[in-house]
């Protein structure tokens, strides 16, 4: 699905949402839950674009419903997984996931299948990637979870959930303090779209953002 400025919600992932950055450069966001790679690329030869021209793939954090076909469509594509330099250990395997996160890819593997680690990941920086999307370091459900940012358009991963907009769980939060910085970090830019992980892209409105604002202050 299209959602704005060359930017897709690719239809039928399951787990996390997965984009489709199209344009001056062409790349993904997260990749879902294990075995979904080829919905992914499908989606791509729907649309006439050619998966060759997949230029990276960016991992918002390590939680296995965004990393689940990482390894898979890197493969595929030939291309460098990207994701902040505090999320690599975890992504890996050299550094266990927090709480029951951890035992998640034992528990999804009967109905996903099993969770292949990369062994490459380029450590990303805040700034800019890819031309004109801005790094913007999220930490609080994840210790290294970003955010993509580019004309007022946020892909957010688990930062905040979409439809009504509202911050992640607090079970599934590792740091609440530092989560709602983060979500301030965010909510002070222009804002056009917020694209999460789960939940309905969401057009920003002065509705949700003054409510998500009273929380942060709460």
């Amino acid at each position: 699905m299209l959602v704005t400025d060359g930017i897709h919600l690719i239809d039928g992932v399951k787990g996390a949402h997965s984009y489709l950055i199209t344009g001056s450069h062409t790349f993904l966001v997260d990749t879902g839950m294990p075995g979904q790679e080829y919905k992914i690329i499908k989606y791509m030869n729907t649309i006439g674009l050619d998966p060759m021209l997949i230029e990276g793939i960016v991992l918002t954090h390590y939680d296995i419903d965004h990393v689940g076909s990482a390894v898979k469509l890197q493969n595929y594509f030939t291309c460098a997984l990207y994701a902040h330099l505090l999320e690599i250990p975890f992504i890996i395997g050299q550094q266990k996931r927090y709480g029951i996160k951890r035992w998640l890819p034992t528990l999804t593997r009967p109905i996903f299948g099993r969770l292949n680690l990369p062994k490459e990941i380029t450590p990303l920086k805040d700034g800019k990637i890819f031309g004109d999307w801005e790094v913007i370091p999220t930490p609080g459900h994840t210790p290294g979870h970003i955010a993509l940012y580019r004309n007022g358009i946020a892909i957010v991963g688990d930062l905040f959930q979409g439809g009504e907009i509202r911050l992640a769980p607090n079970y599934f939060t590792w740091d609440k303090k530092m989560l709602k910085d983060s979500a301030r970090s965010v909510t002070e830019r222009s804002l056009r779209w917020i694209l999460p992980g789960h939940g309905p892209a969401t057009p920003a409105s002065s509705h949700w953002l003054d409510t998500l604002k009273r929380t942060l202050n709460s």
